[in-house]
């Protein structure tokens, strides 16, 4: 089975819709670090949006099952929906930490991260939608941005874990501290991730 042209772009526009989808999370994150509300109580909300990207994921792959040619390699398809899955899933595994380790208040590194998630899910965005348009060398501009955040959140995990060694506290508490920097900067982590596999992408369509 081929791809008629207008589905051609089915799978990059599916691609679109999932970074639209994660860059709400992100938001949502966001939102519930920055306000007066215990974070946790974002946490069902995150759950559905995930849930939302765990089916456009299986969309993509389901879609994949059936065709034979694709816009861009199968594989690199595969690799950026996956990648994209896994922003999405730390953006919930971070917010579920606050849950289940009773954390009711974030501080200022969180917030910071939470700022750099949003920013990097903002260039993923933008990167897909250059994509779908077949505008390769502009995803650059982005992809680079996305390597930035993702040292200033190396940054903000090295001064969060300094910060808990320099002046410790309750040694149950500080463990929750950096249970979850590690998991915001493995977040970020996996939109440095989509960014390598863009400029792979660019390399080879260019």
């Amino acid at each position: 089975m081929l791809f008629a042209k207008k589905n051609d772009a089915d799978f990059l526009q599916l691609l679109v819709k999932s970074s639209e989808n994660t860059l709400e999370a992100a938001q949502m994150f966001r939102t519930a670090v920055m306000g007066d509300q215990p974070p946790a109580s974002f946490y069902p909300q995150l759950k559905e949006l995930e849930h939302k990207g765990d089916q456009i994921t299986h969309q993509i792959y389901k879609g994949l099952n059936k065709v034979f040619i694709t816009p861009i390699d199968r594989e690199d398809i595969m690799e950026l929906a996956s990648k994209l899955d896994d922003v999405i899933d730390g953006i919930e595994a971070s917010i579920a930490r606050f849950d289940y380790l009773n954390i009711n208040i974030s501080d200022n590194y969180m917030k910071e991260f939470s700022a750099v998630i949003v920013s990097s899910c903002q260039h993923i965005l933008d990167s897909f939608k250059l994509l779908s348009k077949k505008k390769y060398l502009q995803i650059s501009e982005h992809t680079v941005q996305i390597n930035s955040l993702e040292n200033d959140a190396d940054r903000l995990m090295r001064e969060g874990i300094r910060e808990i060694f320099m002046n410790p506290k309750d040694p149950y508490h500080d463990f929750k501290l950096k249970e979850i920097y590690e998991r915001l900067e493995e977040t970020t982590d996996a939109c440095e991730d989509v960014a390598n596999i863009l400029d792979s992408v660019i390399m080879r369509y260019s």
